[in-house]
């Protein structure tokens, strides 16, 4: 099914051309016939070429691409205008300013001016201000609003332009041809087709004719508006699922993560819980274990203690009964040996004491001579070898007393032994005479 049909093309007009003498050559493959000295269109080829015109804005702007539409002739303001507001499309129908694409950047300067003084009136801002200020800032507004209020919401140079008729907008298409944006147009018997990409070959000055073919390509743009926000809709709502599915997701890792770490608190508090009660235990056997040693260590040094009076009381014995089997003289001999060893040790003491006042009077105790202080280690190492043969002589003498007093004490269990052998033998031989003087 065609965009547009042959029938309407001839009610709207869009098959007359120009006259023979105005016609461009290159139009040739376009034209049907010659009646009255004026070209006839072929309206199959425009068709077939609306068709491709459709397809090419329909695909552009599902891609989300912009197509500008210009006609600032008087026949193509109004249907330009009405148009490119039914498909929100940009447009151009008062004039077209020379280098609105080639100087974009100028361009998008003047529409950020246009766009702030609205604002500014909307506002009411300018009521404070001097009338001739404000005269001046709403003729420069009006001027503005004339010729670009169609691009007021263009940031950027469109992907696409749609040319009402390519004779009146030149400028428009060589400037378009420059920077290789696609072009769109309604080509007449009288223009070159070689600058456009997707001509349609109609009638440029009926206005019946260009409404048609600008309402087409304005169905073309809306349709593809259409698609490119349902695609949006589309893969934002998969956005917002595959967020969905990721917040799902992060909340189950976290009820994990939390399911984990309660677990891993329950598994600490336990094990503290435990440790605890290990610990305690462990202190609780360890005092009674220590309770334990301690007593048997009591019990023990009581036994040992025990031992050891009973020990040194037996020495005491043993010495005592060593001292009383002593005989008295050796006794008194030592007593006398231990005074003469207290008066010598004596006599010495006060010796020393009356060499050591001497000193301090003449006052040489701290700077004795050499000689002086070896004869007194001489005498002191003299004395202590005294005292060590004395100490081993009273050693001796101990040994040689105890000797004595341990073989005395033998004897006397000889003799004892021997006189119990004797009255044991008499015992026998006056039982024996017994019993000679029985049997006699």
């Amino acid at each position: 099914m065609p965009i547009v049909t042959m029938r309407e093309l001839l009610e709207a007009g869009a098959h007359f051309g120009h006259r023979k003498s105005a016609w461009n050559p290159k139009m040739k493959p376009y034209i049907y016939i010659q009646r009255n000295q004026m070209h006839i269109l072929d309206l199959s080829t425009t068709v077939r070429k609306m068709d491709e015109a459709y397809r090419f804005v329909k695909n552009l702007t599902m891609n989300g691409g912009q197509i500008l539409l210009v006609g600032t002739k008087q026949q193509a303001k109004k249907c330009i205008e009405a148009a490119a507001k039914r498909c929100g499309a940009v447009y151009i129908n008062s004039r077209w300013l020379g280098g609105f694409l080639t100087n974009f950047s100028t361009m998008k300067s003047l529409l950020e001016k246009l766009r702030q003084l609205e604002l500014e009136e909307s506002q009411g801002i300018w009521e404070a201000l001097p009338k001739k200020e404000e005269m001046h800032l709403r003729r420069h507004l009006e001027k503005l609003r004339r010729n670009l209020t169609g691009t007021k919401d263009l940031n950027s140079l469109p992907q696409a332009i749609f040319v009402a008729d390519i004779k009146v907008e030149e400028i428009a298409v060589a400037e378009a041809r420059k920077l290789g944006i696609p072009i769109v147009a309604i080509v007449d018997s009288n223009c070159d087709p070689d600058p456009v990409d997707y001509l349609i070959p109609a009638n440029d000055d009926a206005i019946k004719s260009i409404t048609l073919i600008v309402g087409k390509i304005a169905d073309a743009a809306l349709e593809g508006r259409q698609l490119w926000e349902k695609k949006n809709a589309e893969v934002e709502e998969k956005e917002r699922e595959t967020k969905a599915e990721e917040l799902v997701e992060e909340i189950k890792v976290k009820e994990e993560v939390k399911k984990e770490v309660k677990k891993e608190e329950v598994e600490e508090e336990v094990e503290e819980e435990v440790e605890e009660e290990v610990e305690e235990e462990v202190e609780e056997v360890k005092e009674e274990v220590e309770e334990e040693v301690e007593e048997e260590v009591e019990e023990e040094v009581e036994e040992v203690k025990e031992e050891v009076q009973e020990g040194t009381e037996e020495k005491k014995e043993v010495r005592e009964e060593a001292k009383e089997k002593q005989p008295r003289k050796m006794r008194e001999a030592k007593d006398e040996r231990v005074e003469e060893e207290k008066g010598v040790a004596e006599e010495r003491i006060q010796q020393k004491i009356v060499a050591a006042e001497v000193a301090k009077r003449e006052g040489k105790a701290k700077g004795r001579p050499r000689e002086k202080t070896e004869e007194l280690t001489k005498k002191k190492t003299e004395r202590k070898a005294r005292e060590k043969d004395k100490e081993k002589s009273a050693e001796k003498t101990e040994k040689t007393t105890k000797k004595k007093s341990k073989g005395k004490a033998e004897d006397k269990t000889r003799e004892k032994d021997k006189e119990k052998a004797k009255q044991g033998t008499k015992g026998e031989t006056r039982r024996s005479a017994k019993k000679a003087g029985k049997t006699e």
